[in-house]
């Protein structure tokens, strides 16, 4: 349930340029409809021209919910049901934006990119009625200055694979053989075709990791060398992923 969306052109929010309201939904958004460059519009609000360098989402976590395949529903009243690990039931979470956002004269389409897998993790992940936890991954992008990856991901001597993890991932230059240290830009899931859509990346080379679900015979793929561009879409054709 998002209450709404501020920006801020402090870092502190103290003082001039501190947080100024974009849009107040006042809504639930089913965030599993919005995947493979699918969006849903939060509202339209009036900044000055001028650098942002901070969001804020405020987040009404009683009126939030996750339902289940078997339709049980968790909200964080239920038990086992949702850990949003202190905080209160209204929140507000501050997103900082490297690069800055820039609004012009003409305005801008500001994109959260709300990281679902990553925000909210399994108590038990064989058992998704254990309930889950919450840790929150968003970031805020400019839409005018970013790109996309698209692919298909497939078994080898098979066809396509539905479900597959998908994450755009930034090497560490410190430890560039350490994946577990490597920063995630961006993740995604591949439909039932195999077909997949990473939007709203910032332009840069990324290593594209693929992992089969872990149900699969098949196991993991990485493709370095993924660059994105601005207004451009990253075509990496057929993802053909390995027997484990």
């Amino acid at each position: 349930y998002i209450v709404s969306v501020a920006a801020s052109s402090k870092p502190d929010t103290l003082g001039t340029g501190g947080p100024g309201t974009i849009a107040t939904p006042h809504r639930t958004y089913n965030v599993l409809e919005l995947a493979n460059g699918s969006a849903a519009e939060l509202g339209e609000g009036l900044l000055l021209s001028g650098s942002y360098v901070q969001f804020f989402v405020t987040i009404d976590g009683d009126s939030s919910s996750i339902t289940l395949k078997d339709g049980t529903v968790l909200t964080s009243r239920t038990s086992p049901g949702i850990n949003w690990n202190g905080y209160p039931g209204r929140f507000s979470f501050g997103l900082f934006t490297d690069p800055p956002v820039q609004v012009t004269d003409t305005g801008a389409v500001v994109v959260i990119d709300f990281d679902l897998g990553r925000s909210f993790y399994a108590n038990d992940p064989a058992n998704a009625a254990a309930g889950f936890g919450y840790v929150g991954y968003m970031q805020v992008r400019n839409s005018a200055v970013t790109g996309s990856v698209s692919g298909t991901v497939a078994g080898v001597n098979a066809g396509s694979i539905a479900d597959a993890s998908i994450t755009l991932l930034v090497v560490n230059p410190s430890y560039p053989t350490d994946e577990a240290t490597w920063g995630v830009w961006g993740t995604a899931r591949s439909d039932a075709t195999g077909r997949f859509r990473l939007p709203y990346a910032s332009p840069g080379s990324y290593v594209l990791a693929v992992d089969a679900p872990a149900t699969s015979a098949y196991g993991s793929l990485r493709v370095p060398g993924v660059a994105v561009s601005v207004g451009a879409e990253t075509k990496t054709g057929m993802l053909v992923v390995p027997l484990r």
